[in-house]
């Protein structure tokens, strides 16, 4: 029996292609996805942010992740002149019971090593973002956003110059080992590999039931609006964080505009091939919504009216927490000899793409 693949990657999301590309430089590697192109689900509908790393556990795979992630981000960004800008990120306290939670967040900040980090009062806010109200902010210098189609297309173009070979339309119906290889059956296609690494996202469940290892992937749908008029914020608002997610926050688009979102939603699973997609809620931004948003906005942002708020785009996430639920860390571990698992890659997934695919590189190096 003769392997196709020394490495064969399961989803080609941004964490995937990053995997993809990292171990193309050293092993012969297949990626084979479900839909028809990368990077269509959950990588593409997202707020493109670089995360700081802030917000997560001392310690917490999130954490180490997000850090290192950030600093490899900007750089491979900037080598391969991919669309970004280092904003800086204000996380904003405009109650004063949310101060203490500032302060908490700057601490474990420090603990988790994030650069350029500090809390300002309201004089200071004024001079970064003048139309923002609050009592004090967490300033984070190591935040930005970018353009995640462009990272995609340049992660995908280094696969395949590396000699990797890619399959789309190949949905995934079995997996079962075999004289020491995996073999991976599609509705199009088998093949056999040394190692399976399973990327696939909001899918990453099912993926990892076919071997066995159980796991409960949560949806939750985050909507975004758009601020149709021109606010003059160059830099990321953040309010202080809720439980099931970090609020709704507003982004600077690279047209001059603020993207607002997104919210948390938790919504029943839809599985391919997706049953009157253009009917069902989840595929579509909920425009019911817009009165919450402009609550929560001009709570730091007064002076909009919710006229100034248009439906943009939404986006699912793979939880590991249900609602309600406290912090969940990503699950990255290698289950049995050569099958390793991605469970939950939520956010900061986007940020930690780079140093997810070199700690993967790790368990099997």
């Amino acid at each position: 029996m003769e392997k196709d693949f020394e490495v064969l990657v399961i989803g080609a999301g941004v964490v995937g292609l990053s995997i993809a590309y990292e171990l193309s430089k050293k092993y012969l590697v297949g990626l084979i996805e479900k839909n028809k192109k990368y990077g269509l689900e959950t990588s593409s509908r997202n707020s493109e942010v670089i995360h700081s790393g802030i917000h997560y556990p001392t310690g917490s795979l999130k954490a180490k992740l997000c850090v290192q992630g950030n600093e490899l981000l900007y750089e491979f960004l900037k080598e391969n002149n991919i669309l970004h800008k280092k904003t800086g990120k204000l996380t904003v306290a405009v109650e004063q019971k949310e101060v203490e939670e500032i302060e908490r967040l700057y601490k474990q900040g420090i603990e988790n090593r994030v650069p350029d980090i500090k809390i300002i009062e309201k004089n200071e806010i004024k001079k970064l973002a003048s139309e923002i109200e609050g009592i004090c902010a967490l300033y984070t210098g190591s935040t930005g956003i970018l353009n995640v189609h462009y990272l995609m297309d340049c992660l995908y173009e280094k696969f395949i110059n590396n000699g990797g070979i890619a399959g789309f339309d190949e949905k995934v119906i079995n997996i079962e080992k075999k004289n020491g290889l995996y073999l991976i059956e599609t509705e199009k296609d088998k093949y056999y590999s040394e190692v399976v690494i399973n990327s696939a996202g909001l899918y990453a469940e099912e993926i990892s039931n076919k071997l066995g290892f159980k796991y409960d992937i949560y949806w939750a749908k985050g909507d975004y609006f758009t601020i149709s008029k021109k606010v003059d914020i160059p830099l990321l608002i953040y309010p202080v964080p809720v439980k099931e997610g970090l609020g709704i926050h507003l982004t600077p688009r690279f047209d001059g505009f603020l993207r607002a979102g997104p919210d948390v939603e938790y919504v029943q699973k839809v599985y391919p091939p997706y049953p009157n997609q253009k009917e069902n809620s989840i595929f579509k931004v909920d425009e019911k919504k817009k009165e919450f948003f402009y609550k929560q906005i001009r709570k730091f942002l007064p002076n909009i009216e919710i006229e100034d708020l248009i439906p943009e785009s939404y986006g699912i996430r793979p939880k590991l927490q249900k609602k309600g639920e406290s912090f969940k860390d990503f699950v990255i571990k290698e289950e049995i000899s050569g099958f390793i698992n991605l469970i939950g890659i939520d956010s900061p997934g986007l940020t930690c793409c780079l140093s997810i695919a070199k700690y993967v590189k790790n368990l099997i190096s």
